[in-house]
């Protein structure tokens, strides 16, 4: 196997948040791999189209942009076309219905049937329309899924009865990921066992493969009286960034500070926080943006505090802290199947009680130690890069000769 066809939605680079980073890092693998590689992304505006060039002509590779469709549209337009969705209601799924669409049809036919790679790698299930021109091709179809869409589009916009309707369709996109693939690649244990259940061919986990860029051999853990923690979100226009913020600034530290005043400093960081936000901030709790030199900001950090009370996938933000040996306290949900134990590699809190108390127990030296250690062993079984690389390239080689 030695052509791949990558089809990836917003344009990757630069990778400003965790799926971005994981579907960069993914293309640079196979480049590594010695893969040729071509990718087919969505752009927003044609303004975006120089840089993609800068990156194709970095990375020594073709990159063909299409731009979104739907977003050049006028609302009116956008009215009379959901109304005909209704014609055919899988496409009532939007970013399904994106791909259903003729230049990036047209695009990608034409790389299936004149540059005939040897399999089509698709980032996110939601690209399904393009399937059907793989098939007809007998070209291998890989899915890369980075979240399980129904639940995730859910969790950010809630659980009402117009949004369980609006699920529907990504439902069936799920199923059609499930019957057409090849193989998935789920991002989660949790989602593995999800994709198993909807009869998929064969799916096997791949962890986020930004993490082995952070993973440390060791760290060092620092006695200290006043601990300082952090809370990293990428942006707070994310739903479940917002929440988890809003539950540190408003339960969790005003209860630190009512049971153990001034022995924590909570640093915040990430872009566009609601203003609403900016009166809890001060010389306690410090919102600190984006932060340019992220590696030696957080040497200076002695915990992440995490909570994930919604959301879809695998959260770095949850796992960075891990693969860099930083004691951590986060929700059980947040584990998505992966074999991090309370009181051994992490702490796992439910409630603002269990969060204070356990970052309470953060103040023993030793304690920390002990996670921190734990944490990287733990971490360099699981998203080493010597098992990302095997996990993939395994799997392709098998998927090869049948």
């Amino acid at each position: 196997m030695k052509k791949i066809l990558i089809v990836t939605p917003k344009f990757p680079f630069p990778a400003t948040g965790a799926c971005e980073q994981d579907r960069s890092e993914g293309i640079k693998d196979f480049i590594r791999y010695g893969f040729e590689v071509r990718v087919i992304v969505k752009i927003a505006n044609s303004g975006k189209i120089r840089e993609v060039e800068k990156i194709a002509d970095e990375l020594g590779i073709k990159i063909f942009p299409v731009l979104y469709k739907f977003n050049q549209k006028t609302k009116s337009q956008k009215f009379k076309e959901f109304f005909r969705r209704f014609l055919w209601p899988v496409y009532l799924d939007g970013a399904a219905f994106e791909y259903s669409e003729a230049e990036i049809q047209s695009v990608f036919g034409r790389q299936i049937e004149e540059w005939r790679p040897d399999v089509a790698w698709f980032d996110y299930t939601y690209l399904w329309p393009l399937y059907k021109i793989a098939e007809r091709k007998n070209t291998p179809i890989i899915t890369r899924s980075v979240n399980f869409e129904p639940v995730h589009f859910l969790d950010e916009d809630g659980h009402g009865i117009i949004n369980l309707i609006k699920s529907a369709p990504k439902f069936f996109s799920e199923f059609v990921v499930a019957s057409k693939s090849n193989l998935i690649f789920s991002i989660s244990p949790k989602e593995e066992r999800i994709y198993k259940k909807l009869g998929a061919k064969k799916v096997i986990n791949l962890s986020l493969r930004g993490l082995p860029i952070y993973l440390k051999e060791e760290r060092e853990i620092k006695p200290k009286e006043v601990l300082h923690l952090f809370f990293m979100g990428s942006t707070y226009n994310v739903f479940h960034n917002r929440k988890s913020l809003e539950f540190i600034i408003k339960d969790i530290f005003p209860e630190l500070q009512r049971k153990v005043p001034n022995k924590f400093i909570f640093h915040i960081l990430g872009g566009k926080i609601p203003p609403a936000f900016e009166k809890y901030f001060n010389s306690s709790i410090i919102y600190e943006g984006y932060v340019g030199n992220l590696e030696q900001f957080l040497m200076n950090m002695d915990a992440a505090v995490v909570p994930s009370l919604c959301g879809a996938g695998m959260q770095q933000k949850i796992f960075e802290p891990l693969v860099r040996g930083i004691p951590t306290v986060t929700s059980p949900r947040g584990m998505v199947g992966y074999p991090f134990k309370h009181g051994e590699h992490l702490f796992l809190a439910e409630n603002k009680e269990e969060y204070v108390n356990n970052i309470i127990k953060l103040r023993d030296y030793n304690l920390r130690k002990k996670l921190s250690a734990n944490a990287l062993r733990l971490s360099k079984r699981l998203f080493s890069r010597e098992i990302i690389d095997s996990t993939v390239l395994d799997n392709l080689r098998n998927l090869d000769k049948k």
